[in-house]
């Protein structure tokens, strides 16, 4: 009984530290630019831009943290995004916005429609420093479409191979996005199926020499035959369920980033 409780409390803290690896590299992200106006002045004009580029599912945050004004992604859109708007004391008719999202790249992305959405420096509704003289010709590529198929199918068999997938050609990731990433989901992966593996044996009944002399029926040996496969098989699960959630959104930014016509490089 004892051997059950701390194991359970082994998973609990596996799982906690799996799930504040995953979240740690948005702790310190965030990119910033300066608008004219106070953040009163910005805020219709901002929710209209953020619904423009979500279709509909941003809303304004009560929970400000500090802030004038904040503006969070609906629980359910798969197109994660966070925007708080201070005003700047020593400058008059000035306002200071931050966008937060899980990923490097889609922070720079969003940060430069923003721009150009509020600063009206486009109408023809896509970003104009894609095709701006100071992008580098290496820096560019054609824009195509993510498949849902593909980075839910491999998210299945191996959670960084979806990470990979999603991450190449993609405005969305940048920086140490990819090496993070799928990092994370190999150690995550591993440590897991390390645990349900180390569990799912302790559980499996002992052979006797003297039940085998007599020939009598006893246990295959096999892991999944034990009491503790379902654990086993669970914790293998778990990240790749996490996945195919984090697949089905970086697929989806992806192809909505495309939509608008938004470069990596920024």
């Amino acid at each position: 009984m004892n051997m059950q409780k701390s194991f359970q409390h082994k998973i609990l803290k596996t799982l906690l530290v799996f799930f504040f690896l995953s979240a740690f590299s948005s702790i310190y992200a965030g990119e910033v630019f300066e608008i004219e106006g106070d953040p009163g002045e910005n805020d219709l004009r901002l929710l209209s831009a953020l619904n423009r580029l979500t279709y509909d599912r941003v809303l304004s945050d009560q929970n400000t943290k500090g802030f004038a004004f904040r503006y969070v992604s609906k629980w359910y859109s798969p197109l994660q995004i966070d925007v708080l708007v201070l005003g700047l004391a020593k400058r008059e008719k000035m306002s200071l916005i931050r966008i937060e999202s899980s990923k490097k790249g889609a922070e720079k992305v969003f940060r430069n429609f923003l721009q150009e959405e509020l600063n009206k420096k486009e109408l023809t509704g896509g970003l104009g420093i894609y095709n701006s003289p100071d992008v580098s010709e290496d820096a560019k590529f054609q824009p195509y479409r993510k498949s849902y198929f593909w980075s839910e199918s491999l998210a299945l068999v191996q959670p960084a191979a979806s990470v990979f997938y999603n991450s190449y050609k993609s405005p969305v990731y940048a920086g140490s996005d990819r090496l993070k990433g799928m990092f994370g989901y190999i150690v995550a992966d591993l440590l897991l199926a390390g645990i349900g593996y180390y569990y799912a044996t302790t559980t499996m009944e002992k052979n006797s020499a003297l039940e085998s002399y007599f020939l009598k029926p006893t246990a295959s040996g096999n892991v999944l035959d034990s009491p503790g496969a379902p654990v086993f098989i669970g914790l293998l699960i778990l990240p790749r369920l996490y996945r195919m959630i984090g697949g089905w959104q970086d697929t989806y930014t992806h192809n909505r980033i495309m939509e608008i016509s938004v470069s990596k490089s920024f």
